[in-house]
């Protein structure tokens, strides 16, 4: 017989009630960046993270490039020009205000990133002479060397940066906590959200967090269609956590969604082995 045990207390039955500020639901790289800007402005700020947050989420694995830093030194496009030319691929079925403010901001938030910790240009003179780097300024860029709007990163150390910085701001983080659903109150015949249930997915505690802002950045649905009984449409571009339940909980408490018309040729894999998540809009809209 076995002699191995569950390594959590079990707290079944157990309530734990906690109020913020603003409360963050996802631990992603959205979500730490919310968090982040939210206690900067002296915020009380929860993050409630159904992963570890220090290398949870699509960035947790770490990524080679990040798109749309137009306002980098070494740009040759601006952020209206790169942002109309989102726009016009995705055949205007887009939002084009969200794509100009990634643009606008995207360089901005990679000279936080720096700031916390990650590293966003070649330091250490690793590829210094080759095409795709600026010797002036050790940035590095993928696609298109001549315009020079996405950079290549060391994305494996960004989410450790960005956890350490919540922690230096003081940002409450509650890991292997999954986020069940909204709370919400009628406020002049609407609701309104005042918070999150949630549950410690290893003890088993019930959480109730209340806030007076309360976002929501818990990606998108991107793996759970079918595309027959055989078949299951599996978007192999995105990790297996974007399973939708942001969305649900949303659509449950009555928030109201737009452009979940969008196109989603752009969500097949690179070599086109898997199928799009149909219906289920995108995280640059919703």
């Amino acid at each position: 017989m076995s002699t191995y045990q569950w390594p959590y207390q079990n707290e079944i039955g157990q309530e734990e009630e906690v109020s913020c500020d603003v409360l963050v639901l996802g631990g992603g790289l959205a979500g730490c960046y919310a968090a982040i800007a939210a206690a900067r402005k002296g915020k009380k700020v929860v993050v409630v993270e159904k992963g570890a947050t220090e290398r949870s989420g699509a960035a947790g694995s770490g990524f080679d490039h990040w798109e749309s830093a137009c306002t980098n030194p070494c740009s040759r496009v601006t952020a209206k020009e790169i942002a109309e030319a989102y726009v016009e691929e995705q055949d205007y079925y887009s939002n084009g205000i969200a794509h100009y403010i990634e643009c606008r901001e995207g360089y901005d938030r990679l000279l936080d990133m720096e700031a916390f910790g990650g590293k966003i240009r070649d330091t250490e003179d690793e590829f210094r002479g080759a095409e795709f780097r600026d010797d002036e300024t050790g940035l590095m860029f993928a696609y298109d060397y001549k315009n020079r709007f996405t950079l290549r990163v060391w994305g494996s150390t960004f989410k450790p940066a960005l956890y350490k910085e919540l922690k230096k701001l003081g940002v409450r983080i509650y890991d292997r906590t999954e986020a069940t659903a909204l709370l919400t109150k009628q406020v002049n015949g609407k609701p309104r959200g005042i918070g999150a249930l949630g549950m410690n997915v290893r003890t088993g505690k019930f959480m109730i967090f209340r806030a007076k802002a309360t976002i929501l950045t818990m990606s998108r649905p991107a793996r759970i269609w079918l595309f027959n009984p055989d078949l299951v449409g599996l978007c192999e571009f995105r990790p297996t956590q974007s399973i939708g339940s942001g969305h649900a909980m949303g659509y449950r408490a009555g928030i109201e969604f737009t452009m979940m018309e969008k196109s989603v040729k752009g969500e097949f894999s690179a070599a086109g082995r898997s199928f799009p998540p149909y219906g289920t809009g995108n995280n640059h809209n919703t």
